[in-house]
């Protein structure tokens, strides 16, 4: 009987031992755990639990008084059949609930719970000293030592203003020559463009006279062409003005702007502009 009662003892011992062995044990870490109000704290917690499971593993903190920046990071390290978990957040005491009231405060932040697949552990922070960043001797100074910025910094440019105006400088100019460009060439288009309309409005001899008084002021290769075109032109309707033109025309002497003129002259009197 005793003997029975022994081996039931054992079992439960045993079996105690199990079960506190395969518990996860989690550690914490506050760096720094002593910090000026205001400074970034790093607030880590670190689990090791079944590689199964280390994926459904979950952290869920509560910082108290002290407001959260970033988080949480979480790192993975596995090893055999087990997984080392991390989990860090940046806080910082930035609320009037952490300031210090004297030189420095102490804070107990509330447990971090880790929950997860036959995972459920709490684990408490270090303590944490909150100490103020005014001195005793600051606070009782009738003037504070506060530092005055009188001037402002010196401005940093991805781009030099001076070479990005040259710059945008000579593109304008650039931009203005093809404007020009472009303007000069539309201009000529619709010059010759009207300029064929009036001539396609004329009869063939009015635009053979035309050209002929345009003639005038060019070179003798002009005027021979002009001359050639007004006595084609004539065929047909005055011979003898025809062949005056194609003798002006074809002549060993340069055609004079006189002898053209002359002979426009005489074809508008004997046989009209029409």
């Amino acid at each position: 009987m005793r003997a029975a009662a022994a081996i039931a003892v054992l079992a439960v011992v045993l079996a105690a031992d199990a079960a506190s062995a395969a518990a996860p044990i989690a550690s914490t870490r506050l760096a720094p755990a002593r910090a000026l109000f205001g400074d970034a704290i790093r607030a880590t917690v670190t689990v090791d639990v079944d590689r199964g499971a280390a994926s459904r593993v979950r952290a869920l903190p509560s910082f108290g008084p002290l407001d959260l920046l970033a988080g949480p990071v979480r790192t993975r390290v596995d090893r055999g059949d087990r997984s080392t978990l991390s989990f860090s957040w940046r806080v910082a005491c930035l609320s009037e609930e952490c300031v210090p009231e004297g030189r420095s405060r102490k804070i107990v932040l509330p447990p971090v719970r880790l929950v997860g697949p036959a995972v459920a552990v709490k684990a408490s922070w270090p303590t944490l000293t909150v100490v103020s960043r005014v001195s005793a001797k600051d606070a009782a100074a009738a003037r504070p030592p506060f530092r005055l910025e009188t001037q402002l910094p010196r401005p940093a440019y991805r781009v030099s203003p001076s070479g990005l105006a040259l710059a945008l400088d000579l593109l304008a100019g650039a931009l203005v020559v093809v404007a020009a460009l472009l303007a000069g060439r539309e201009l000529r288009r619709r010059r010759r463009r009207r300029e064929e309309e009036r001539l396609a409005a004329l009869s063939p001899l009015e635009r053979a006279l035309l050209l002929a008084r345009e003639a005038e002021q060019r070179d003798a290769v002009d005027r021979r062409k002009a001359l050639g075109l007004l006595a084609h032109v004539l065929g047909g309707r005055d011979e003898s003005l025809a062949g005056t033109a194609a003798e002006l025309a074809w002549s060993p002497e340069r055609p004079s702007p006189e002898q053209v003129e002359s002979l426009i002259g005489e074809v508008e009197r004997e046989v009209g502009p029409s």
